[in-house]
């Protein structure tokens, strides 16, 4: 059975700047696997000195790194003048539920003088993991960014007769994602092969993302082919057990929810992988102003007295509007490209003035009765037994945290809006800041 396939390895055709030479040696474009993971094996050589690592990168994110060292005899006779041509080789493991099923991945060395250089582009795709039963409680994923009104939006549909969650007031419960990351963990290379080659088991993380395993240590290729694919199979079916066996014992006597209500961030593989096992699996995007996300961002951390959302990466407010904020817009307009049709897209402002409508679309996509009556009565069982919790707010009421950013924002920042987030905004229907500053 092949679970992967590498269908274009996309080598450079001129060897970059600072490097004498590098390839990717394996694997090759249209090589399968019967295993979810792959190794990629070959070389870079530095002009100055060894490299220091070697990385696989997905949509900008690193996925699986390693440090090159391995013994490349032909590579040290070919450049016989370069002392450190010997040790230029590099296998590095990648397991790909941690990618997109449909993936491409950059591969880039690392220099010693903190330069990092791309070596070859690998695309490949692959097989969906094992699909669980309809019957199991379904997943209902909220895909957002912080300070978007996720919690208020998870509230609203834990109040729905069809579904289970623990309180978005007491805690932020990631069940869902916990052991859909177990079986991302489990399924690479890194941790599998723990079990044939296992290091110091004093050591609490022995078993688990281990840098030092490579494919063939353990001498037992048929196990290590078992373990990499159909144990992963059977653990796919484990993680959604237990994931079930939580939500039903959360669930009230009696109650027969469709769906369990988590959050999710746009750049994580998971929502993908749930997608996978669970055909009944649903997914809101939701969205607000990033602009009043700005400003929510900080009052926020004005109030706890520390930089959360990722402001503590920038330096200023205008470099968090400029990287961060723009970052995490774009991650979600990538989601909805990505997801299509298949997903809801809900704005915050619509659920704060509309609540009847927007929570009536929601419930329409999800499957549910939605007529105008039920939609309304479970939006105002949501604002009535809504707890006060003042920790989540950053403004006096709900509705004046609609276009706050036109009283809040001072000159600067609102230029720095302009210029890096009209363009986003327009695209998710917001009104462009020039604008609104235009009409001012």
């Amino acid at each position: 059975m092949t679970r992967v396939t590498i269908e274009e390895v996309e080598q450079r055709q001129h060897t970059p700047r600072g490097l004498l030479g590098c390839s990717i040696d394996g694997p090759k474009g249209g090589a399968a696997s019967a295993t979810y993971s792959f190794e990629l094996v070959g070389w870079a050589l530095a002009e100055a000195g060894p490299l220091t690592r070697v990385e696989a990168l997905q949509e900008g994110r690193v996925v699986a790194a390693a440090e090159p060292g391995e013994a490349r005899e032909d590579i040290a006779a070919a450049f016989s003048d370069t002392a450190h041509a010997g040790a230029c080789g590099f296998r590095l493991p990648v397991g790909t539920l941690d990618l997109r099923r449909e993936f491409e991945l950059s591969v880039v060395v690392w220099r010693e003088e903190g330069v990092r250089t791309e070596i070859a582009t690998v695309r490949g795709s692959r097989t969906a993991l094992p699909a669980a039963g309809e019957e199991l409680i379904q997943p209902l994923m909220v895909n957002t960014i912080g300070r978007s009104g996720s919690t208020w939006l998870v509230w609203v549909l834990s109040c729905l007769a069809e579904s289970v969650c623990v309180s978005p007031w007491s805690s932020d419960a990631r069940v869902g994602s916990y052991w859909a990351s177990v079986l991302q963990t489990l399924a690479r290379p890194q941790s599998y092969l723990a079990q044939l080659e296992p290091g110091p088991i004093g050591q609490p993380s022995w078993w688990y993302d281990r840098p030092d395993l490579k494919f063939g240590m353990g001498g037992a290729p048929a196990l290590e082919g078992w373990l990499g694919g159909a144990a992963v199979d059977e653990l796919t079916a484990l993680c959604s057990e237990r994931i079930e066996t939580f939500y039903a014992r959360l669930a009230e006597p009696g109650a027969a929810p469709r769906y369990f209500v988590e959050k999710f961030l746009p750049h994580q593989v998971v929502p993908d992988l749930l997608a996978e096992i669970y055909p009944g699996a649903r997914e809101v995007v939701l969205v607000r102003d990033f602009r009043d996300i700005l400003c929510s961002v900080i009052a926020f951390n004005r109030k706890r007295g520390w930089d959360a959302f990722g402001r503590s990466k920038a330096g200023s407010d205008e470099e968090y509007v400029e990287t961060v904020l723009l970052s995490s817009a774009e991650w979600l307009k990538r989601r909805l490209d990505q997801r299509g049709d298949s997903i809801h897209l809900v704005r915050y402002e619509d659920l704060i003035e509309e609540p009847a409508a927007t929570l009536g679309g929601m419930m329409r996509y999800l499957g549910l009765d939605a007529d105008e009556e039920k939609a309304a009565a479970v939006a105002e069982r949501a604002e009535r037994d809504a707890p006060v919790v003042d920790e989540h707010r950053t403004s006096e009421k709900v509705s004046a945290s609609v276009g706050r950013w036109r009283r809040d924002l001072p000159p600067e920042l609102v230029r720095a809006c302009a210029e890096v987030l009209d363009p986003v905004l327009v695209q998710f229907g917001y009104e462009p800041t020039s604008a609104v500053a235009s009409e001012s």
